[in-house]
């Protein structure tokens, strides 16, 4: 991949323009999500207001107004680290490139990171989800533990 391709995609907040056509591409990652569900989520991520302490970022190709990837973040604080920037339900759906969308969507992490002045990224991403694990991997994300989840219904 060349860094044409890297630079090729842009990640901004969402807008209530991006609900509707991301909820596909985060149904292929949460299967079983309803639009309901998805609409009220992020509705109110668009909707918050400064300080905001967490949001969506949108991943899209230069020039193209559908997304092709996103990922939900939230500062949170840790015992260990204090400040700490928690990344979860990350979606990258690119046919050539998906590895330059993740990559894409970290660095815009990272931005985040620094402004939130946060010590660290967590990064939540589940078992069936290698392949963003890997590609976190190579923009300096390691493995520091394990979670684990009850669930209650």
């Amino acid at each position: 991949m060349n860094s044409r391709t890297r630079n090729d995609v842009v990640v901004e907040a969402l807008t209530a323009g991006d609900i509707r056509p991301l909820y596909p591409l985060v149904l292929a990652v949460e299967p079983g999500l309803l639009w309901s569900q998805w609409d009220r989520y992020a509705r109110r991520m668009v909707r918050a207001r400064p300080p905001v302490r967490e949001g969506i970022i949108v991943a899209r190709r230069r020039g193209h107004p559908m997304p092709c990837g996103a990922v939900c973040y939230r500062r949170d604080r840790d015992l260990r680290h204090g400040l700490v920037l928690t990344a979860e339900h990350f979606v990258a759906i690119d046919l050539l490139y998906p590895q330059a969308v993740l990559t894409a969507l970290a660095r815009a992490l990272d931005e985040l990171a620094d402004r939130f002045d946060c010590a660290a990224i967590r990064s939540v991403v589940l078992d069936r989800d290698r392949a963003v694990a890997e590609n976190l991997g190579v923009v300096g994300h390691n493995r520091d533990g394990l979670m684990l989840t009850k669930y209650r219904f």
